[in-house]
């Protein structure tokens, strides 16, 4: 009996079918937390808990603390609440359903909760009197003629109600002699003198509801996006993640007027240039100020693609990615854009270029979640020159000879390969009245559409907020470590070391495999494999196989941000806070450039480029900021004074056309160290800006504001 073995048969050998069965194992294997966790989920409305002591309280302010404390969102018509009425409530931890029965108790006012939005409405009181039930049937419609599903209708001065189904229809047990009110979000409540009929046909009409949305603006402080005097445009994380890239901020591009986002030519992790409303330099930084939950972000690079030709020593133009890069968009919350001159003015020169706030997700009270996302992206590359096929090799090297029917050979289609981004993220969220936390884990592994480029991207954070002292002090914790391992970055641009040089101008007609197949070749005087190519070695020129398999690079980043933040309330419209910030960046950087490559790029025996740099800024701020009414103003305003302290070490050994002692032998030791040899270091280079700020936003009626903002840094 003949056997056979079926080992290999099952060895998954492709990249995209072990990332599809790793999302499926940690997919099954979270589907029992989460199942467990269903069990104790608690609903928001039922935990959602404020502080309110305050003698006489405007409701306005009342609502506004609300918000502040909740997740909740009031929506209501400015003409039917009263908002300068004042109370005198004493809340000490308690349900917000309890605040606003005493809040609204013998008004006019009712509400409902929404999910997380809570609608006030105008009702009066009742006068009917219980007489003989009677079985109503109507249907609600609009002004259109479309059914309202979910419209209530409820017998005035009673719980007795009911909901219209999908077809608007209602039928309700009631008094004959009473009135019906009807209500649904976004149209006008309408109420009905039944009159003892028991058909009714109801028309509701449009009503402009008010939506007080709160944004962040400069500095973390918080204001309501009617009060705005600038642009501001905000982006909910979801539309971050909704298709996922190693660089969050290309998934930005499109979602904003005035903003373009073109991403970098050197692969996978690649940096992004972000430009907001255009350029202001010509040749300096046009890149926006980012900034984390109200601190600026390193978003420096250690290496820029700069040059036309070759960048720094000729080594090709090397892009050693940006800050932004290095988040995960699974931890954003929102981002906000500023895009006009008045909106950055609190962060001064430095955000000239506009800013983009990034507001990050934490730990919400009466919230328990555990989140598990998994992205697979396939890239193919499909826009390639279109290659003519109609002259031969001239000069052994172009395709400018006599015009001859050439077979069509796909030399640049095969170089390419498909690219597998797989992305996997997992957060954990919990939270009480008195500490909430947030914690989240997650791996990029990637390959490029250039052979041999790999990306391996791990990012831990962890968050803690916490309250004391019935929320009149309020930490806030953060930490985020970060460790990313890029393999063989494709040159960004450039003639040196890129392969598609060589690559594109390769004769028509020929087939390049021969050149793919035996990259180098043997050779007998150097005892040694050398580069193999159909002409002569050129700087700007060479088989673009060998490149992508004899200049190897390791790019490796790790980076830790944490901060800490300390609001404390001195009264209602008064608070005081401080925050501190620690960012380190430490990169290191590698290449072996193997020998035979171009004598004008290289040394006879190779070359070797070992490169470290580390940047570190420490930032901290203390702020005054106050948010008062009084009468038909309302004052929103903050001082404060910040300082900032950034420090930059680097060297870089290149061994450039200097060559080695001992070919293809990569370390510093290794190096020979004359005067053609690139020797680069930067010691302690520090800057420190320190500054005052202030700003101020002074309202009448909620409809006329002047801004007021002045910063000055030394």
């Amino acid at each position: 009996m003949e056997k056979k073995s079926l080992k290999g048969h099952f060895n998954p050998k492709s990249l995209i079918f072990k990332q599809i069965l790793l999302t499926m194992r940690i997919t099954i294997f979270l589907l029992f937390f989460v199942a467990l966790q269903a069990y104790s989920e608690n609903g928001y409305s039922q935990s959602a808990r404020v502080n309110i002591v305050s003698k006489n309280i405007q409701v306005g302010n009342l609502l506004s603390q609300v918000e502040s404390q909740t997740e909740y969102l009031f929506v209501y018509n400015k003409e039917n609440v009263d908002l300068k009425r004042t109370v005198h409530i004493i809340a000490n931890n308690e349900p917000v359903s309890k605040v606003l029965d005493k809040v609204f108790a013998g008004t006019e006012i009712t509400y409902v909760m929404e999910g997380k939005n809570i609608v006030l409405t105008k009702n009066r009181e009742a006068d009917a009197t219980d007489q003989q039930k009677i079985t109503i049937r109507g249907k609600v419609i609009d002004d259109k003629g479309e059914s309202i599903i979910g419209a209530n209708v409820l017998e005035k001065g009673t719980t007795n109600g009911a909901n219209t189904d999908q077809n608007g229809a209602f039928t309700l047990v009631t008094n004959p002699r009473g009135m019906l009110v009807v209500t649904f979000i976004g149209y006008k409540s309408k109420t009905i003198d039944i009159n003892g009929r028991t058909e009714l046909k109801i028309v509701l009409e449009d009503e402009s509801l008010v939506l007080e949305n709160v944004v962040i603006t400069a500095m973390g402080i918080r204001k309501k996006e009617s009060s705005l005097t600038y642009s501001i445009t905000q982006v909910s994380g979801d539309e971050l993640t909704r298709v996922k890239d190693p660089n969050l901020i290309t998934s930005l591009a499109g979602k904003t007027a005035g903003v373009q986002i073109n991403k970098n030519s050197s692969g996978l992790g690649g940096s992004a240039k972000v430009i907001i409303r255009g350029n202001r330099s010509a040749a300096g930084n046009n890149q926006p100020l980012y900034v984390i939950d109200g601190v600026p972000m390193l978003n420096s690079t250690s290496e820029q693609a700069v040059t036309a030709i070759g960048g720094t020593a000729d080594a090709g133009n090397r892009d050693g990615g940006d800050g932004i890069s290095n988040l995960n968009p699974d931890d954003i919350e929102s981002m906000s854009i500023l895009k006009g001159a008045s909106a950055a003015a609190l962060y001064g020169t430095q955000a000239a270029n506009g800013v983009i706030l990034i507001t990050t997700k934490k730990g919400k009270v009466g919230l328990k979640r555990i989140q598990f996302s998994s992205n697979l992206t396939v890239d193919h590359v499909i826009s390639l020159p279109k290659f003519q096929n109609n002259y031969g090799v001239s000069d052994g090297t172009q395709s400018w000879g006599s015009k001859a029917t050439l077979k069509d050979y796909d030399n640049a289609g095969d170089f390419f390969k498909n690219s597998v981004t797989a992305i996997n993220s997992l957060s954990l969220t919990s939270g009480n009245d008195a500490m909430q936390t947030y914690f989240s884990y997650a791996n990029t592994t990637a390959k490029g559409v250039v052979e041999k480029n790999r990306l391996s991207k791990h990012n831990l954070n962890f968050r803690e907020t916490a309250n004391f002292f019935n929320n009149y002090l309020k930490l806030d914790a953060n930490v985020n470590l970060l460790a990313q391992n890029n393999k063989n970055r494709p040159t960004s641009g450039g003639f040196y070391m890129n392969p598609l040089v060589g690559l594109y101008r390769f004769p028509r007609g020929m087939d390049i495999s021969p050149y793919k197949n035996d990259f180098e070749v043997y050779n007998k005087e150097r005892n040694m494999n050398v580069q193999n190519w159909h002409t002569s070695i050129l700087d700007e020129e060479q088989n673009p196989y060998w490149l992508i398999n004899r200049v190897q690079s390791t790019d490796k980043r790790t980076r830790g941000i944490a901060s800490l933040t300390a609001n404390l309330k001195i009264t209602d419209w008064l608070n005081i806070q401080a925050r501190g910030n620690a960012d380190y960046i430490n990169d290191k950087f590698r290449q072996s450039i193997y020998a035979s490559c171009s004598s004008g790029l290289a040394g006879i025996n190779g070359r070797y480029i070992d490169y470290s740099y580390q940047e570190s800024l420490y930032y901290g701020d203390i702020m005054a900021m106050i948010n008062k009414k009084f009468n038909d103003f309302s004052l929103n305003a903050a001082i404060g004074s910040s300082i900032s302290d950034n420090t930059i070490n680097s060297i870089r050994y290149d061994s450039k056309t200097a060559s080695l002692y001992y070919p293809n032998q990569f370390s510093i030791a290794n190096i020979v160290m004359n005067g053609s040899a690139y020797i680069e270091e930067n010691k302690d280079a520090r800057k420190q800006v320190q500054s005052v700020f202030g700003t101020a936003q002074l309202g009448y009626k909620e409809s006329l504001y002047l801004d007021i903002t002045a910063r000055n840094d030394w």
